[in-house]
């Protein structure tokens, strides 16, 4: 549904139900996107180059960028290898299945999961189904691979560690969840060879270990502010940040959180009010992130302090901020992709991405440029000059 009020989330009941923000806020004045704004633009952004890879995207579908290529998959069951410096296609498959999630990739494996609970590892270089196996049920959420074990996390947030030559099920974490959680943009990373993290309702980040699926630590990033079960969704999003020995989150209704990293576990460095529901990026010196109002801010990261605020894309379904040299980069419900200066906070440029449907997919930054996984099916790579 296209419709001028606009939330880039939804709220999953369950495993099944969806309530789309978009019917529930449609009526309110205070969620009308603003239209697009005059500016001075300081910057020329150009696309490189543009293909289409097979048909639509939505929340769980990523590209990601390993060993110069870019690997992305669309729900339609297509999924490719493109060439990130050309755009040219290296392998483009037809799984003839539909797809909830993609692409996680590493060690010469890509993995993609379907709507109906399971799990695809294909062969990197060419594309070629290795292994097929069944998940606890759906998992909108891309895959994570590393020293040997695919690590899934399924929408009744059950995470599952998969053998990553055969597919054999090394272990599962579960654990009692509320009926109401968020649906948007969810990524898991590693902090070490052996030690994923993954968000899982009501504010909590688990660090678990991969040869046994134990839990290394896990922290509440954010904790209900009502009594309402809508009040009590403050689920962490995006990507969880790990720099050094630091480690930084997001949540809805909650926070952002810098943490420590010691022996013992994550220590809080600093604490800022913050409500996103895509999450976000990270310098050595700052954190940056767009509220669920469409202002985006930038915070430092040693104490938390706010650096500068921005509202010229109020409710626009911004994309979680990306850092591009010295820019801080998002994408809207409309198609277009916007350059802030990372330093000032000022807007400095503009580009339509080619197509008007809402870029739900994560942005993300390569040695070339900037890579968007758009609406319909495309994959973009841009930049400034």
């Amino acid at each position: 549904m296209k419709s001028r009020q606009i939330k880039t989330w939804a709220l999953a009941l369950g495993a099944s139900v969806v309530l789309s923000a978009c019917s529930i806020f449609s009526a309110d004045e205070r969620f009308e996107p603003v239209d697009l704004t005059d500016y001075t633009a300081t910057v020329t952004p150009r696309i490189n180059w543009s293909i289409s890879i097979g048909n639509g995207s939505g929340y769980g579908f990523t590209p990601a960028f390993f060993d110069g290529s870019i690997y992305a998959a669309t729900p339609d069951g297509q999924v490719a290898r493109v060439n990130a410096s050309n755009g040219a296609i290296v392998w483009r498959i037809d799984l003839d299945r539909d797809l909830a999630a993609g692409v996680g990739v590493n060690e010469g494996v890509v993995v993609v999961t379907t709507r109906d609970g399971h799990v695809l590892a294909l062969e990197a270089a060419t594309g070629k189904t290795l292994w097929d196996n069944t998940a606890s049920t759906t998992s909108s959420t891309p895959a994570a691979i590393a020293s040997g074990v695919v690590v899934v996390r399924s929408d009744d947030f059950r995470v599952q560690g998969y053998n990553l030559a055969d597919g054999a099920l090394l272990w599962s974490y579960v654990r009692k969840n509320p009926d109401l959680s968020l649906k948007t943009n969810s990524r898991m990373v590693f902090v070490d060879a052996q030690t994923v993290l993954a968000a899982v309702p009501t504010g909590r980040l688990v660090a678990l270990n991969t040869n046994s699926g134990r839990i290394v630590w896990e922290v509440a990033a954010a904790t209900a502010k009502g009594m309402s079960d809508l009040d009590g969704v403050t689920d962490v999003v995006g990507s969880p940040i790990v720099l050094g020995n630091e480690v930084c989150l997001a949540s809805y209704q909650g926070n952002i959180v810098c943490y420590a990293a010691t022996a013992q576990g994550l220590n809080a460095k600093w604490v800022q009010p913050f409500s996103t529901a895509v999450g976000i990026d990270a310098t050595p010196s700052a954190i940056i992130g767009a509220e669920t109002d469409g202002s985006v801010k930038a915070f430092s990261r040693q104490d938390g302090q706010e650096l500068w605020s921005d509202n010229t894309l109020r409710n626009r379904g911004l994309t979680s901020p990306i850092v591009y040299n010295n820019h801080a980069v998002v994408a809207d419900y409309e198609g277009y992709a916007h350059f802030y200066d990372f330093n000032t906070g000022k807007l400095e440029g503009r580009i339509y991405l080619g197509d008007s449907d809402p870029v739900v997919s994560p942005l993300i930054a390569i040695p070339g440029g900037i890579i968007a996984q758009t609406g319909d099916g495309k994959l973009v790579l841009f930049g400034v000059n």
